[in-house]
């Protein structure tokens, strides 16, 4: 049993080494530039100020639900958060497991505003709000802590699960979002995190 134990322990360790090393080097703020205020304005400078566009990988959608959700005041006033981010890709994969057929960011926002208000009882901002607190931890989290957690609690007062890269969340149906590599350690001035994942964390079965 050690044996398997320090078999296992080596390539945890190497993954935790590339984490270390390779994710602040990818997130480190460039020369001349001024780190984010808070986990909004990472997202904001990640994608800019023209909201939906043909970019998978920024977060337009991301900053449209916080928007609609009027959460932005809450996560860019409190310090110290972990937000785990999915990018426009990461929505529309979630909506595709739903049954939209598109590939469009719009067009993915919109047939989620659809569910949810067929799923809220024609109101879907209570549960848009819901989804959108499961992905926030009331704390900071660096990369290697969330690596090395069963689970992560959340603002929602729901946990999800951790399992190395992949985090599972309450609907066993849609496949789990896993960490994006590249976009981990994103930080912000006032000790907030952001860590990009690949598809939407879903606090209840849909």
């Amino acid at each position: 049993m050690r044996m398997i134990g320090k078999l296992l322990v080596a390539p945890l360790a190497v993954v935790a080494l590339a984490v270390a090393t390779l994710a602040p080097a990818g997130a480190s703020t460039p020369a001349g530039v001024s780190r984010p205020a808070n986990v909004v304005d990472v997202l904001v400078q990640k994608s800019g100020s023209g909201g939906f566009d043909s970019n998978p990988w920024d977060y337009d959608v991301l900053i449209k639900a916080v928007t609609t959700a009027g959460l932005v005041d809450t996560l860019a006033n409190t310090p110290n958060l972990t937000l785990f981010a999915p990018n426009d890709r990461a929505f529309v994969l979630t909506a595709r497991s739903l049954g939209y057929t598109g590939w469009a960011e719009d067009g993915a926002w919109a047939f989620l505003v659809q569910a949810l208000t067929q799923l809220g009882g024609g109101n879907p901002i209570p549960l848009l709000t819901q989804i959108l607190e499961y992905h926030v931890a009331p704390a900071r989290l660096g990369a290697l802590q969330v690596l090395f957690s069963r689970q992560v609690n959340t603002l929602l007062g729901v946990p999800f699960g951790v399992r190395l890269f992949q985090l599972v969340d309450n609907d066993p149906q849609i496949p789990n979002p896993y960490l994006n590599f590249f976009e981990l350690q994103q930080e912000a001035a006032n000790g907030g995190i952001v860590h990009g994942i690949t598809r939407v964390l879903l606090p209840i079965d849909v």
